[in-house]
C-alpha cells in the first residue's frame, strides 16, 4: 500500500489536510518564515503555516481538523 500524499498545515486556526492531486500550484512563501502558499485544481487559495507532508491509505481532498 503506497497510500495518498497529503500536505497538513494550519490555516486560519484549523488543521487542514488537502491531497496532492488536488493542488494545481504549492511554492514557499518568501517571507522566508517556513509558510506555504497553495492553490487546488478548483481554484481556491491557501497560505498555510507548519506544512508537512504524510501519507494516509484513506481520506477526502480536503478536511478541516479543528
Amino acid at each position: 500500500m503506497g497510500g495518498v500524499l497529503f500536505y497538513v498545515f494550519d490555516y486560519n486556526g484549523e488543521r487542514v489536510s488537502i491531497e496532492e492531486s488536488a493542488l494545481a500550484f504549492c511554492f514557499p512563501s518568501i517571507a522566508g518564515d517556513g509558510s506555504y502558499f497553495f492553490t487546488l485544481t478548483n481554484g481556491q487559495k491557501f497560505r498555510g503555516e507548519n506544512v508537512k507532508e504524510t501519507t494516509r491509505p484513506d481520506a477526502t481532498q480536503l478536511e478541516y481538523h479543528g
